[in-house]
């Protein structure tokens, strides 16, 4: 097996496993919850969205790594791995383009929390549909991204 084919798989398993903490930002702010139900302050905590907004900020670091990573593997690569890197690229970039979504949305949150900042309801459902728009276009690239890693073996 080719060194850019090895290096190529653990670029895919990191882009996987940003994806899970993308998906543990998103949980936080977006899941069901008692404590968004009942929002009782000395029972619940209260969502730290600045926190979340960081955690998010690494995650946009780390996947334009990624990014630039799989655009530098160019030799050693037959043309099937050749399609998976390109596809992994755009789904890296579909990626990027939600979470920056998302921490926009996570910081209006934190600065409302924090009482420093403006965020209509109007608003935030606007960039709410913009952030679900950009989930379907990730989402719907997986499974052709796990079929394609599959045939690189």
């Amino acid at each position: 097996m080719s060194e850019s084919k090895e290096v190529l798989k653990l670029i895919a398993v990191q882009i996987n496993e940003l994806l899970g903490k993308y998906i543990e930002i998103h949980d936080a702010v977006f899941k069901l919850s008692w404590r968004k139900i009942i929002p009782l302050p000395f029972i619940f905590k209260r969502v730290d969205f600045g926190h979340l907004h960081t955690g998010a900020e690494q995650i946009l670091s780390q996947l334009g790594t990624c990014d630039q990573r799989i655009n530098n593997l160019t030799e050693g690569l037959t043309q099937q791995e050749n399609r998976f890197a390109h596809f992994l690229s755009e789904y890296c970039v579909a990626l990027i383009e939600t979470v920056s979504l998302l921490r926009g949305i996570l910081d209006q949150l934190h600065l409302k929390s924090e009482d420093s900042g403006r965020y209509s309801l109007t608003e935030y459902n606007r960039e709410c549909d913009l952030y679900k728009n950009a989930v379907d276009k990730y989402s719907a690239m997986g499974n052709q991204l796990n079929e394609l890693y599959r045939g690189i073996g």
